[in-house]
């Protein structure tokens, strides 16, 4: 796969990060793969992945294809993503599982869903949604300090060493020369940016891709072994989230800096009505300060909220109770 990159295209190469709702699908994959950081994350948690979310493994095998109807590109909240994803024509859907490289007979319910039966895509936002709650969800606070390490670390290495470097250091499979981004792929095709530039984005993966259904050209590659060392080695629990729960633990740690309530619902992947609920909650338990802005309602720790989240964070030592401080379409073996 070749990326053409005109000086209009270098000059729009951005980095991004991508969200939980385009990485879902891959994580699922990750997950099976014994080697990989983010399954190393996931067993440091010590909880079992919820049978209801089970069934995305039928659909995404350990190696090999991963549907792109499952990886909506801007997806604001998990219910904007099962939208998007539940809106998918059933020809593309049927398109995308028959190219899928199966190593063994799918099952009757994965034939369902390439037929769009509603049960079978009733089960898939079921098991989605499961999988995001209890699995993807509770982790992504640490995805995104080791995304926010290697964005760090590129930045510095763009402004130090220029851009070829840069490129050249993303992935063994990514090499750039004589205006041309070459990415390890099966097939043989060019894509011509044309002045759109390129979005580079850091990725649980472990192999680079270029998601060519998006409308934002992006190339996707693994985020490097620097970056997750960032996390402890036992890939701390969070204490909190057995006592109040995954989400309510997230709405509590995302509080450390105030948010409004549609702020607070799209810090934590949640609807609104369920982001009130929760400030609300841990308003009653004295946790959470709520005061008015204009139109809105601004939500903010207090003392207690703070010194508990204080006392959870992975370095506290025990005891400590104070100290906390303001934190200002396919997917085919590196295509998708």
């Amino acid at each position: 796969m070749r990326i053409r990159l005109g000086l209009a295209d270098l000059a729009r190469t951005t980095f991004g990060a991508g969200t939980p709702y385009c990485e879902l699908a891959v994580s699922v994959q990750v997950l099976q793969q014994p080697a990989s950081q983010f399954r190393r994350l996931w067993r440091g948690r010590r909880t079992p992945i919820p049978v209801q979310a089970r069934r995305l493994q039928e659909l995404i095998p350990a190696h090999g294809s991963v549907p792109t109807f499952l990886a909506p590109e801007n997806s604001s909240c998990l219910d904007d993503a099962l939208e998007t994803v539940l809106s998918t024509p059933a020809k593309r859907m049927r398109s995308e599982l028959a190219e899928m490289r199966w190593t063994s007979t799918p099952s009757p319910w994965v034939n369902d869903l390439a037929h769009g039966r509603r049960d079978a895509l009733r089960d898939l936002a079921a098991a989605m949604r499961a999988y995001h709650d209890h699995v993807l969800a509770p982790l992504w606070p640490s995805i995104e300090k080791v995304v926010s390490a290697e964005l760090t670390a590129r930045a510095w290495q763009l402004a130090v060493h220029g851009a070829e470097a840069t490129l050249n250091s993303l992935h063994p499979q990514i090499r750039w020369r004589e205006g041309v981004l070459e990415v390890r792929a099966p097939g043989d095709f060019e894509i011509d940016l044309a002045g759109r530039g390129l979005r580079l984005m850091p990725s649980i993966w472990t192999r680079s891709a270029v998601p060519i259904s998006w409308r934002h050209p992006t190339l996707v590659f693994p985020i490097h072994a620097t970056s997750w060392a960032q996390l402890p080695a036992d890939g701390h629990r969070d204490r909190l989230a057995s006592v109040l729960g995954s989400t309510r633990a997230r709405v509590l740690h995302a509080l450390t800096t105030g948010h409004s309530t549609t702020e607070l619902a799209h810090a934590v992947s949640i609807s609104p009505a369920s982001a009130s609920a929760h400030a609300t909650a841990l308003r009653g338990a004295g946790l959470v300060t709520t005061q008015r802005d204009g139109q809105a309602v601004r939500h903010m720790l207090t003392e207690l909220g703070r010194a508990i989240v204080a006392a959870n964070s992975p370095n506290a030592e025990i005891g400590v109770l104070s100290g906390a401080s303001d934190r200002n379409g396919r997917v085919q073996n590196g295509q998708s």
